[in-house]
């Protein structure tokens, strides 16, 4: 059952990757905020021993053992470096029963599932999979603009292009090793995602992620089971294009805890874990806040990663409320997913530019939901960040790096200047209803529709 919310004021937030909080202070003549954490109990002890359990007992499967010979070919698709999977632990158990089989090192090839994030370059690679691993066997992260070095596998009744990364789609086995997330528009990530969109082609992306996004329909996507999520099935009637795959799927919590672990078919792992994940992070219902804050743990320092949080977490609040990002932001990755120089060429249009910019992402979702646009997705989420509601980021890196502002969205590098921000935005003299999510990046609350 999900753990209610508690009142806290002020209340301790993980602070980044080395145990480290932060003391979030509303202003203490409002009430009490309410405080909802993720459910991390019970999480597994001896990770190897339980991965080894999952793959003797795979899910909808046949056990791995019995699908290989000798001279079968392995793709392993794992997550990028931006989940927090335990890939390098998971590898030496899975690769120990791939050789154990007659398998041979030339024949398993190592992709990142990367879609439209970066490429995983050598060093990253090597500290994702292992050294060892690195050095042994072929390791790479597919090129996502060049055709020829995917195989086009038709179209499925959506019109998405199957277009899938050679060495994935050639394969005679391939094994998922990733995570089960909450996720925007896919309802719960991992499974099948690894290789829709991780190892497909541009085109097959941007179609994929056209799915199930339009003003009307999105807001239903968060959270929700496969059979009622437009791009989850999509993905699934991709798939079937495919030859065997089996999913070694984990539950995670904050890094270095994993609270389950499951092997087998994609679509029953997915199912099993995204069912428990809904009982551990989903919010219950209450009436909408007036402001909500979110912090970005456990995800990694990657500002611009850290608005999903937000994203989360939106339909906790009311229209018209304040929503409120605490981001831990390692100066390293700030410009991970979006270059500084773009970050600070918003952050120069100043108020101005934020009130167009908001103006024209109501417009732009309409038009690119329409004709299809490939970025329609993007500009969507970005449209339900900043439309209705205020937005307030405390991130001193940010602030030092580019400002006060990004366009619409107002930065912070001091609490007490948020506050105050916050506070004129609600009104001088209200008593707001405010709802904080510690881990917000493992804990979300469904839109009501």
């Amino acid at each position: 059952m999900t753990a209610p919310f508690l009142a806290s004021n002020p209340i301790a937030i993980p602070w980044g990757d080395r145990g480290e909080t932060l003391v979030v202070s509303p202003p203490n003549d409002w009430p009490e905020a309410e405080v909802f954490r993720p459910d991390l109990s019970h999480a597994v002890v001896d990770y190897n021993a339980a991965l080894i359990a999952a793959l003797a007992n795979p899910i909808g499967a046949i056990s791995l053992d019995e699908r290989l010979t000798q001279g079968s070919k392995v793709a392993i698709v794992v997550d990028d470096p931006s989940r927090w999977t335990p890939v390098r632990k998971a590898l030496p158990a899975i690769l120990s029963r791939l050789h154990a089989a007659g398998v041979c090192d030339q024949d398993i090839q190592i992709i990142a599932g990367v879609g439209r994030h970066h490429a995983v370059d050598p060093e990253a690679m090597r500290t994702r999979v292992g050294d060892d691993v690195a050095a042994r066997y072929a390791c790479f992260s597919p090129p996502v603009d060049d055709l020829s070095a995917h195989a086009d596998l038709g179209k499925t009744s959506q019109n998405v292009p199957v277009r899938v990364f050679r060495p994935v789609a050639e394969a005679d086995l391939r094994i998922l090793i990733g995570s089960v997330l909450p996720h925007l528009q896919a309802g719960f990530g991992g499974g099948y995602k690894l290789i829709f969109p991780g190892t497909s082609h541009r085109s097959t992306l941007g179609a994929l992620h056209r799915q199930g996004i339009s003003p009307q329909d999105a807001s239903k996507l968060l959270g929700s089971v496969a059979e009622q999520n437009p791009m989850r099935m999509a993905i699934r009637e991709a798939a079937a294009k495919l030859g065997p795959c089996l999913s070694i799927s984990h539950l995670l919590g904050p890094p270095g805890r994993v609270l389950r672990v499951l092997a087998g078919h994609p679509d029953p792992v997915q199912d099993a874990l995204a069912a428990e994940a809904r009982r551990r992070f989903e919010a219950p219902e209450r009436e909408p806040a007036d402001l909500i804050a979110a912090g970005n743990h456990p995800w990694p320092g990657d500002p611009l990663q850290s608005f999903k949080v937000l994203l989360q977490h939106r339909g906790a609040c009311r229209k018209g409320g304040v929503l409120v990002g605490f981001f831990y932001t390692d100066p390293a990755e700030i410009d991970r997913s979006f270059p500084l120089s773009a970050l600070r060429a918003i952050a120069a249009s100043g108020g101005l530019g934020g009130w167009f910019l908001r103006k024209g992402l109501s417009t732009a979702d309409v038009v690119s939901a329409a004709i299809g646009l490939s970025s329609a997705f993007m500009i969507h989420w970005a449209r339900e960040l900043v439309v209705d509601r205020t937005v307030l980021v405390y991130s001193p890196p940010l602030f030092e790096r580019i400002g006060p502002r990004l366009g619409p969205v107002q930065v912070f590098g001091d609490q007490n200047d948020l506050w105050k921000a916050a506070r004129k935005a609600l009104g001088p003299n209200a008593r707001p209803r405010v709802r904080v999510f510690p881990q917000g990046g493992l804990t979300y609350a469904p839109v009501e529709v």
